[in-house]
């Protein structure tokens, strides 16, 4: 069984992706959560990896000094929120074979895995020292509030036909009003494609290790 590089998993029908660099990380080493879009959903157990962050890693590894935790949620129609069972079991293997560094945990997700950061971003058995969801929303009333005392940066681009950015900046503002201090980035004439620029042109890993939780 290789020991870096994508390698695939299955737990009791769960099948996910943990990303284990090849340089040589910290003990324990940071890591991250990375929840898939709508058009990642399915039960092959790598598709997630294509898009957003995965494909970001290998165009630039050494950007991304992480272990990376990637979930698969089997029905596209159905959003994070649902999958917390599955999102668990996948953090707690992890937990149990790699050695993570609790004070460094990290959860970004695009489109409806934006909307996941957002919303389980307080409510998984990880605790997250940083969030950064990527053309994400918020459905849920009460999950702004719970996300005031984490450092959190969305990505949201203006021409995005399929999550509006006025949903992005709703989330923002809501969170910011409870008393946080997010920040977002917005990218002018970008459509619904903006997890290639916050991957791979923000220098989002430095800014996630610049958080640990007490």
């Amino acid at each position: 069984m290789p020991t870096t590089g994508f390698i695939n998993h299955s737990v009791d029908g769960n099948d996910f992706v943990i990303y284990v660099p090849r340089v040589e990380l910290p003990t324990p080493a940071p890591a991250i959560l990375f929840l898939h879009g709508m058009g990642e959903s399915g039960k092959d157990g790598i598709k997630q990896t294509a898009v957003g962050l995965g494909n970001a890693i290998r165009m630039s590894a050494a950007d991304w000094p992480f272990i990376v935790i990637c979930p698969q949620k089997p029905d596209a129609n159905l959003l994070w929120p649902k999958f917390i069972e599955r999102i668990n079991q996948t953090l707690e293997f992890a937990d149990q074979n790699h050695k993570i560094d609790p004070h460094r945990r990290y959860i970004t997700g695009l489109s409806q895995g934006g909307n996941g950061t957002f919303e389980l971003a307080t409510s998984l058995v990880w605790q997250f020292a940083a969030a950064a969801p990527v053309c994400g929303w918020i459905d849920d009333p009460q999950a702004a509030a719970k996300l005031k005392d984490m450092p959190l940066w969305a990505f949201h681009g203006d021409a995005d036909a399929a999550v509006p950015i006025s949903k992005g900046r709703a989330a923002v503002e809501a969170i910011n009003a409870a008393g946080g201090s997010a920040k977002m980035t917005e990218y002018p004439g970008v459509g619904h494609n903006s997890w290639d620029n916050a991957y791979q042109k923000e220098s989002l890993g430095t800014w996630f290790l610049k958080h640990n939780l007490d």
